[in-house]
């Protein structure tokens, strides 16, 4: 009965190993490189071959998560239809409220091609 029960184990610990070895784990230290790296060319947009963020239906889906999360899927969604431009190469995205009513709405600017943040507020 022992035999039987540690067979059992080394087989279970086997298929777990077995899944876990299907994947090629490449681990922190490959993470930190990458890390490094992109530091190191300091997101270049003349290194990119074309943009991050092309679409608009794409620049308000990653401007929504980053508006979730800062002022709540409630608020944010509450400024719908927003108004979305790209200008030179930047979106640039605002909430709007309805009218006769008093309060701020969100602005956020970011580059179409990297995706960084020129600027995020939320006026009073």
């Amino acid at each position: 009965m022992k035999i039987k029960i540690v067979l059992l184990g080394l087989i279970i610990c086997t298929q777990i190993q077995a899944q876990n070895s299907e994947r090629r784990i490449m681990g922190k230290d490959y993470a930190e490189k990458h890390l490094m790296l992109a530091l190191k060319n300091n997101a270049d947009r003349t290194k990119m071959n074309e943009k991050l963020i092309p679409k608009k239906t794409s620049a308000i889906n990653y401007a929504e998560l980053i508006l979730f999360e800062k002022y709540k899927k409630e608020n944010i969604e509450f400024q719908k239809p927003y108004q979305v431009y790209l200008i030179d190469d930047y979106w640039v995205i605002f909430g709007t409220l309805p009218k006769n009513y008093r309060g701020g709405v969100f602005s956020i600017v970011f580059d179409s091609w990297n995706g960084k943040i020129m600027r995020l507020i939320h006026s009073k």
